[in-house]
């Protein structure tokens, strides 16, 4: 079992995202850079006014941000974005095993 989940796109992408996460609460990333702009599908997504106003609506984490504080949806997202990568990779890698045999 940990074999199989140490072989998995998913796992490590998980791991990357608590990191960074992480880089942005110490304080490593105040401007969202990292966490937001490198992210495809958030990047695309935060300039949509509704998900920005969702964004703020959540509970406010402090860190060491320019503002202060961060709203845990945005930490949320970010996670889950980071598992539908690691999901894509792990299909495609499937996908590609597959073909081969």
């Amino acid at each position: 079992m940990i074999k199989k989940c140490l072989k998995c796109f998913t796992f490590y992408f998980m791991l990357l995202s608590i990191l960074l996460i992480y880089a942005e609460l110490i304080g490593r990333d105040s401007k969202h850079i990292v966490l937001i702009q490198f992210n495809i599908i958030l990047n695309y997504l935060y300039r949509l006014e509704w998900f920005r106003s969702l964004m703020a609506t959540g509970y406010a984490v402090k860190s060491n941000t320019l503002l202060g504080e961060t709203s845990i949806y945005l930490y949320i997202a970010h996670f889950l974005t980071f598992i539908l990568y690691g999901l894509c990779l792990d299909g495609l890698k499937n996908l590609f095993y597959k073909l081969s045999r």
